[in-house]
């Protein structure tokens, strides 16, 4: 059975609205997305927030812990530098398919008219799906309905910081290289890519993209790392997806987890902004800066 099959019942629909409305009240005073990295003396090393890629305007603000523990940093993190401007055509550039592919190639044949159906509905022509590769056309697709819902990439957390840290004059020093998330989004084989492309038509055709992105900010602002980790794993990911989750989020925590460390110099206090979705489970970054012997502290909000 498709996630988004469950997920969209009037009784689960009426749970979300409720921890939507919980989690509002909650953000206003409580735990946010963010923690301190202290080592064995207590000495706050670092600080470490977890971000989401797209957002609407209600998301600023930043919280005032957030922005007073920014202005106590010497430096920025992120995955990528958002603002290169050589970025988008690496990107852009490597998600196009060879002259003799099309996208409709690489899916399942009964996939191929629900993403035509979900092409229109979301005003992409069909024609230029069949140009992408698997991940880029997910990227599109997602995109595209996170906007729809009033979720654009111009409001995301990691761009406002990149930004803020371009006028403070602050370095901003990347965790990974675009080669490896080029790596990561192909990942997980053909089947994994296919499924990746499934579970947005899945979201489309059940217009949950308002709901959906909701809920995920919701979860972001009331520093709730499990029910974000539930969202982004359980909710929109089918088992097939395991193999691309592994190299999108497991394999990455730990590289990232083992730059930061070699980053953490005595003197330095980096403010480390990466996905939200990096954090969860035993493989997460908090997990696993706290195997490296480091204490998390979460921020609460005053």
């Amino acid at each position: 059975m498709k996630a988004w099959n469950g997920w969209c019942s009037a009784a689960r629909w009426a749970v979300v609205a409720l921890a939507m409305v919980w989690s509002g009240l909650a953000a206003a005073r409580g735990p946010l997305f963010l923690w301190e990295v202290l080592d064995d003396a207590g000495t706050v090393r670092a600080y470490l927030y977890g971000t989401i890629h797209v957002c609407d305007a209600a998301c600023f603000p930043l919280p005032a812990r957030v922005t007073e523990a920014f202005a106590r940093s010497d430096s920025l993190a992120l995955e990528l530098d958002p603002v290169d401007p050589a970025l988008a055509g690496v990107l852009a550039r490597a998600g196009v398919l060879p002259e003799d592919q099309r996208l409709d190639d690489r899916l399942p044949a009964a996939l191929r008219p629900r993403l035509t159906a979900a092409a229109r509905l979301l005003g992409i022509p069909p024609a230029v799906l069949q140009r992408l590769q698997p991940w880029m056309a997910s990227t599109v697709l997602t995109l595209r309905a996170a906007a729809q819902a009033g979720f654009v990439t111009e409001q995301g957390i990691d761009l406002w910081l990149a930004r803020a840290a371009q006028a403070r004059g602050l370095p901003l020093r990347p965790l990974e290289t675009v080669e490896r998330q080029l790596a990561a989004l192909s990942a997980g084989g053909d089947a994994a890519q296919a499924a990746g492309v499934e579970e947005v038509v899945d979201l489309v055709e059940n217009e949950a993209g308002r709901e959906y992105f909701g809920a995920l900010v919701q979860a972001w602002r009331a520093g709730d790392v499990g029910e974000l980790d539930h969202l982004m794993r359980e909710v929109t990911s089918s088992p097939a997806m395991a193999p691309l989750l592994e190299d999108m989020l497991d394999a990455r925590n730990r590289e990232m987890a083992e730059t930061l460390v070699g980053r953490l110099t005595p003197g330095a206090r980096p403010f480390v902004a990466v996905g939200a979705g990096h954090f969860g489970q035993d493989s997460g970054l908090l997990a696993q800066l706290a195997r490296r012997g480091f204490r998390l502290r979460q921020v609460e909000a005053d």
